[in-house]
């Protein structure tokens, strides 16, 4: 074959030869929003979570916030991608205060003042929005149907994306809906950056629900989610606060851990004892019955104060 044919057929055969695929991030969704609390109005947050692997190339690529009438307010963009591309993974953007609150890391800074909780919407590159409270704007960057907490976000607690459709376990394309009052609810705030390893997994072969029950995954145990259900206020005269909580499985006991001390055995609801003056932080964590414990514990921040302002 003369050279010229050689380079030729080279290069035919190189063009048909598929190429594997690049990571992404066009496969991600929100999955929190935390505006602030009256104890700590600057520790806002939002979290992304992908649905198939790969899709950790968040570099340059932004999320937007807007204000109740729809204009945008601010936009904070990714200035490194994330290590972790596993399928499930999150990417958490916050305030310095949001670290210092909830004890994580951040994978990219936020200013603060960007998320009100009685109004406003977030979008995610063009790909994903939410809405919530009074928010009356005309269109996002992708559809964002009726508010969430139409009266606003409640005082300490998050919006996040529900997974219970198909499989109940995973996030999946098909969570979201397009209509933020049917796809977000208030929860309490358990932000969750790159660096922890995602829990959800896929349901069993038959699809689209869990076998053998919520702690059922494929089969096997899975790692338990953990619900902080009561809490005291930020601020309180009570040195003697009372916790309640549960998980999204059956059959779980509970670890609790109060500022630096070891995570105990406890049970719902605890009663800590006396504490002295000053801010405190308690934290509990499922265990499935196979000693599976769930990666990330439900966690409160709160002050005992003399008196009341």
């Amino acid at each position: 074959m003369r050279p010229g044919v050689l380079v030729a057929a080279l290069a035919i055969g190189l063009a048909l030869t598929p190429t594997p695929a690049a990571a992404d991030f066009h496969l991600v969704s929100i999955r929190e929003v935390f505006p602030g609390d009256s104890a700590a109005p600057d520790a806002e947050y939002v979290e992304l979570q992908a649905y198939t692997a790969g899709q950790n190339f968040v570099a340059g690529h932004s999320v937007t916030f807007h204000n109740a009438a729809g204009t945008a307010i601010g936009s904070e963009t990714f200035d490194k991608d994330v290590a972790d591309g596993r399928n499930q993974m999150t990417v958490l953007m916050a305030t310095p205060a949001a670290e210092s609150r909830f004890g994580v890391v951040a994978d990219a800074t936020m200013a603060a003042g960007l998320l009100d909780p009685a109004g406003g919407a977030v979008c995610w590159a063009a790909l994903d929005c939410v809405a919530w409270g009074s928010f009356s704007g005309g269109s996002l960057s992708s559809p964002a149907g009726s508010p969430a907490a139409p009266a606003g976000i409640p005082d300490g607690m998050a919006l996040r994306r529900t997974i219970a459709p198909g499989c109940a376990t995973l996030l999946e394309a098909g969570d979201d809906r397009n209509d933020s009052a049917a796809d977000f609810a208030p929860v309490f705030p358990a932000p969750r950056p790159n660096s922890v390893a995602p829990p959800e997994s896929a349901c069993g072969a038959a699809g689209g629900g869990q076998q053998g029950g919520p702690g059922q995954r494929d089969g096997k145990a899975g790692a338990p989610q953990t619900l902080l259900r009561r809490r005291p206020p930020q601020r309180s005269r009570d040195r003697t606060p009372t916790f309640r909580f549960g998980s999204t499985d059956a059959g779980v006991s509970f670890e609790c851990k109060l500022d630096r001390r070891p995570f105990r055995a406890c049970r719902s609801p605890f009663t800590a004892r006396r504490l002295p003056y000053g801010r405190h932080s308690f934290r509990v964590r499922a265990r499935a019955a196979t000693g599976q414990l769930d990666p990330t514990p439900a966690l409160d921040t709160f002050r005992i104060v003399r008196r009341l302002r």
